[in-house]
């Protein structure tokens, strides 16, 4: 299910603490959708000039981020993560953003992660890279960009690549940073095109060429797949070569919604995957409790699940996942108990 841009999306990831527990996923990371009504009020007031005629169009892709001053919202952003940290056991707050670069784009992941920190919750980027640098597969090509991707001057590095890297980077250093070939933040990457299939060679180039040494970048990568390229075979053999080749570790997340596609791709890349799926419309928490439960236990209550949560974000197309209903959320521990 392709997200508009927008932002951070309301996900809560669970990792059951025991293979025996029954009643729900024992910890949770959470997410928040921007815009956002809660999260960035009456954000569409705030619209920088070159965006007050179509906010909603600015909202849609790298703008948001690059023109609008968070700080304008940052006691909703606080209070949005303190929700979050009192709502159980969160180990993290997914934030989904595009590829960018002004001023205002990067003092607002500032403010962001130090928002999350202040409250106890760390962050994990997911990156849809949108078209600001070409089209959004160009992130790919350290080398040999096809034609249509603006390339760096004198090179055949795309400038997606760059910008990327540039990215990864800045959000690795967050904090105490990182040394010693560690990972700080995770980062997922957006993966799969109707109109273009980038490879194996491509894939598996752009991973070698990720760092190793001060920030593991290449560790911090995860491969983020929509439900039409759950299963890419180009995803699954480069992660075989990293985990029997290389003995590495290579994470994969795949939203997965109805019944079939659960069953056929649950453990497509497990141990090393996350499932993320939401249950629609529920009309208050103990309808959306049950609702999750029963896709938690057709996945057979895998180690990691992730669920669309917290506030929908307020732009077309509407979505209508939340968990966070009429003013309350359900208990992520127990979704099996209501």
């Amino acid at each position: 299910m392709r997200k508009s841009l927008l932002c951070f999306f309301a996900i809560a990831i669970f990792r059951l603490s025991s293979a025996g527990a029954t009643s729900g996923p024992q910890t949770a990371w959470s997410v928040f959708t921007l815009p956002n009504p809660v999260v960035t009020p009456s954000w569409r007031g705030y619209a920088p000039e070159a965006c007050t005629s179509n906010p909603d169009a600015c909202a849609g892709d790298s703008r948001f981020w690059e023109k609008w001053d968070f700080s304008v919202f940052s006691s909703a952003i606080d209070d949005s993560f303190k929700a979050v940290s009192l709502q159980g056991k969160y180990q993290a707050a997914m934030m989904i953003m595009p590829l960018g670069d002004t001023p205002t784009f990067w003092n607002n992941i500032q403010l962001v992660y130090q928002s999350a920190a202040s409250k106890g919750v760390a962050l994990q980027v997911v990156l849809y890279p949108k078209w600001k640098y070409g089209a959004e597969w160009c992130y790919l090509y350290n080398a040999k960009a096809p034609a249509s991707c603006p390339t760096v001057t004198g090179t055949t590095t795309a400038v997606a690549y760059q910008q990327l890297r540039k990215l990864m980077s800045f959000v690795e250093n967050r904090g105490s940073g990182c040394a010693n070939s560690s990972v700080n933040i995770p980062f997922a990457i957006w993966y799969g095109w109707h109109n273009f299939s980038p490879g194996y060679d491509v894939l598996r180039n752009f991973w070698q060429s990720l760092p190793t040494s001060g920030c593991n970048l290449r560790a911090s990568y995860i491969t983020w797949l929509d439900t039409a390229f759950a299963g890419t075979p180009e995803v699954l053999r480069l992660q075989q070569y990293a985990t029997k080749v290389l003995n590495q570790p290579y994470w994969v997340n795949t939203e997965l919604y109805t019944t079939a596609q659960i069953l056929q791709y649950s453990a497509a890349y497990a141990p090393y995957q996350t499932i993320i799926t939401g249950y629609w419309g529920a009309a208050d928490v103990t309808r959306w409790a049950q609702g999750l439960c029963s896709k938690w236990n057709t996945a057979l209550q895998p180690a990691r699940l992730a669920a669309w949560t917290f506030y929908d974000r307020d732009v077309s197309p509407i979505e209508l996942y939340r968990s966070y209903i009429n003013g309350s959320m359900a208990v992520i521990g127990s979704i099996c108990t209501y």
